[in-house]
This record gives C-alpha cells, sequence and structure tokens, in this order.
C-alpha cells in the first residue's frame, strides 16, 4: 500500500540530505543544482501562462519572463558560443521532437545511434523521431574503441542523403571524431545535430570539444546532468538564420505554456557555469581517470578512455551475461551505491553498469579519494564468468553506510564557499 501524503512528504524531505551525506551517487544522468540555483526557482513566473514569442507575449504582465528569457538565452549563446538559444523546453526528448518537426518532413530520412551502440530513445529507430514520421537508419560504430565510425559514417551519409543526421549518445566515455560526418552532411544538405545532453558541461568547461567548432548546426541537451542544473531542455543553434523554423513551430504549433518560474534557476547554473565551469569539467576527467586506474587495480573489468584520450564523466562496468542488470542494480542500491545499467557498446547482446564521477564531483571528491571509491565498488561486485561482473552477495548493510557516510562528510561541496 502506498504511504499516506505525510509519510511521502517527510521521505520527500529526506531525499536530498541522504544524497548528499548517506549515498555514493554514481548514476551517471544525475546532479544537483547549487543551493542559489535551487532557491531561484519562483512558481510566481508561473501562476498564469506567458504564450508566445520574447517580448510578445499574449498574456498581461508578462514582461519580466520575456527578459529571463533573453538573459537566459544570452547567457547560454555566450557560454556554448551559440547564435541563438531556446530556453522555453521542458526535456531534451521534447527538444528533439521539436527539432525533428522543425527542421524535418514526414517520410524524411534521418541517420541516428541505435539503440545498441548507446543511442537515446529520444534520437533512435524506434524512438521519438518516428513521432514525427522519420525514417531512421542506424549510424555505423566501432565497438573496439565504443565510438562513432567516423570514416563510414561519411560515406553512408554520401550514399543515403539523409534530411538531418543525429550524433551523441547515452553512452559516451569519450569524444567522437565528427568533422568527417559534419563535412559529408554539409556536402548533401543533411543538418546535423549533436544530443550533448551527457557532456554540456564539460563542453562549457573546455575539456569536451565545442560542437560549433566543428560545423554542427544544431545542440540539443538537458540541463542536469555534467550540467548541473534543473531538469528542462535547452536547443542550441550556429546559424541565425535556423532559429526561426524552431520558434515557429513553438509559438504555433507546440508551446502553448511552459513552467517559466524555472528560468531564473537556468539563468543562475549558466552564469555559474561561466565562471566555474572549468575547474569543475577539469575535476570530473580527473575523477573518471583516476577511478579508471582505481578499478584496474582493484581487479575489476572497465571500459573507459584509452591511454592519451580525455575521459568524459562516464566509465562502464561490463555485466556477465547470467547476470540481470536490474538485479544487480538493487542490490547496489540495498547497499547505499547508486549506479545505473546501459547495454555494452563494446560487445553485442552485453550490458553493464554505468558509471558517472560528476555527482561525487560536485560533493567534492578529487582524484585521490577515487582509490577508496573503488575499493568500495570491489566490496559490492565480484568477477564472474569471462572476467565480467555480478554483484556480491549482501555485506554488512550499517558497515558500508558507515563508511559510505564518512568518505562524504569530509568533503567541501564545489561552489559552497
Amino acid at each position: 500500500m502506498p504511504r499516506d501524503l505525510d509519510a511521502l512528504l517527510a521521505a520527500c524531505a529526506d531525499r536530498l540530505p541522504q544524497l548528499e551525506t548517506q549515498r555514493l551517487m554514481l548514476y551517471a544522468g544525475a546532479n544537483l543544482p547549487s543551493a542559489r540555483a535551487i532557491a531561484a526557482y519562483n512558481p510566481a513566473l508561473s501562476a498564469y501562462p506567458a504564450m508566445g514569442p520574447t517580448g510578445h507575449k499574449e498574456q498581461p504582465d508578462t514582461e519580466l519572463v520575456s527578459e529571463l528569457e533573453t538573459f537566459a538565452s544570452q547567457a547560454a549563446m555566450s557560454l556554448f558560443g551559440a547564435a541563438w538559444a531556446e530556453v522555453r523546453l521542458a526535456s531534451c526528448t521534447l527538444a528533439n521532437l521539436a527539432i525533428f518537426h522543425a527542421y524535418c518532413r514526414r517520410g524524411d530520412k534521418v541517420l541516428a545511434p541505435a539503440a545498441e551502440h548507446g543511442g537515446h530513445l529520444s534520437q533512435r529507430r524506434g524512438g521519438t523521431p518516428e513521432l514525427a514520421g522519420l525514417v531512421v537508419e542506424d549510424l555505423p560504430f566501432d565497438r573496439r574503441n565504443c565510438q562513432l565510425d567516423a570514416a563510414r559514417a561519411a560515406e553512408m551519409i554520401t550514399r543515403t542523403r539523409p534530411r538531418l543526421v543525429v550524433l551523441g549518445r547515452s553512452v559516451m566515455i569519450k569524444a567522437d571524431d565528427i568533422a568527417p560526418v559534419v563535412s559529408a552532411a554539409r556536402a548533401v544538405g543533411a543538418k546535423t545535430l549533436f544530443d550533448a545532453s551527457h557532456v554540456l558541461g564539460l563542453i562549457a568547461g573546455a575539456t569536451y570539444p565545442n560542437l560549433f567548432d566543428a560545423g554542427v548546426d544544431l545542440i540539443s541537451s538537458s540541463t542536469y546532468k555534467t550540467l548541473p542544473g534543473r531538469p528542462q531542455g535547452l536547443v542550441l543553434g550556429r546559424n541565425p538564420d535556423d532559429a526561426m523554423a524552431l520558434r515557429n513551430l513553438l509559438d504555433t504549433r507546440m508551446l502553448a505554456n511552459y513552467d517559466a518560474g524555472r528560468l531564473p534557476s537556468l539563468a543562475v547554473t549558466l552564469t555559474e557555469a561561466q565562471t566555474g565551469g572549468r575547474e569543475y569539467a577539469a575535476r570530473i576527467v580527473s575523477n573518471s581517470a583516476a577511478l579508471h586506474r582505481a578499478l584496474v587495480d582493484a581487479g575489476l573489468p572497465v571500459i573507459g578512455a584509452n591511454d592519451g584520450e580525455v575521459h568524459t564523466h562516464q566509465l562502464l562496468l561490463p555485466l556477465s551475461l547470467d547476470a540481470d542488470p536490474r538485479t544487480v542494480m538493487l542490490a547496489l542500491q540495498a547497499q547505499g551505491v547508486l549506479i545505473g545499467t546501459c547495454v555494452d557498446p563494446s560487445r553485442a547482446g552485453h550490458q553493464a553498469l554505468r558509471l558517472g564521477t560528476q555527482f561525487i564531483t560536485r560533493r567534492g571528491m578529487e582524484a585521490r579519494d577515487m582509490t577508496e571509491v573503488a575499493r568500495l565498488l570491489g566490496d559490492v561486485l565480484r568477477v564472474g564468468a569471462c572476467g565480467r561482473l555480478r554483484a556480491s552477495p549482501v555485506a554488512d548493510t550499517a558497515q558500508m553506510a558507515g563508511r559510505i557516510q564518512q568518505m562524504l562528510s569530509k568533503k567541501k561541496p564545489l561552489g559552497s564557499g
């Protein structure tokens, strides 16, 4: 039976201290905004609609909403080197859907990452593009290096002449070589979209290549992974001429209203990324590299960037074929360790645990702490068949909770002053 409302509200009140001090949060798609960004959320701005283009709203007393739209858009443009930005969408999935409708027509061909290579449901065949009536074909992938196969992708673009090429994935342990792909797309008149949801904060911090430098036309993203903001969607564009198609779609067909109360929070997050984003991103990749080394030293199989390559926030721990991914995830959760699962892009039909370092980095953990993180993971996982992982039998949960709390309580969160 569900708990009553008071019990549920009490559980909600406990959530923040649990995440900050009682859980080892290694989920690759999680983060927390700063205290200032959390406090900036203003529900009074959402008390009634603010429909229509910035500066030309249909409702009275919406000038402040327009001003906030302008400020947040300009902050995003400055941070990412964009010619324009759209800040009103609720999620990246909706942002991608809007892009499909704005720049494609029903029946158009789209090339995108496959699910088995880490493609997100909002990008891939069988997912969101088909809501727009698009025909999706899978981009080629280099399993050995866990990267887009740029040479074969460029050849495929030249041969198939798609309307749109979607880049970026949910599983990204290093940067793809996208220059040949962008060049081939431009040659056949196709637009390129990079879904940067997982690496947006790394782009802001200059540890992941700026996609506009490679000629990408559009960037879509969520705002709560390596960019530590409240959940919403963001679209950035390189060419000013592309802005009108998306804005016309949103204002006349798709966006009757939205939660404008989150705009001040987004503005704070983007402004903080301008001042502290480089340090944060540098620490993330440093922690990923250190955790990679520590996991290897602990005898755990790990998939990450190779020597000489730059890490992202993600590392993969491959699972045994006979290990049920959800069972492993829940067994780790019972120990206070929060890790998600994903496809293993290096081997067809296999699954992996997907670790992210962005949350623990925000909590103040450094490269020197990764040895203890790896040691803890070694205690809750065991190497099974073919050198791949299973969950260990349940350990002393109280002891594990004490280890996690001790690990986190010694740290000063980034940006806390």
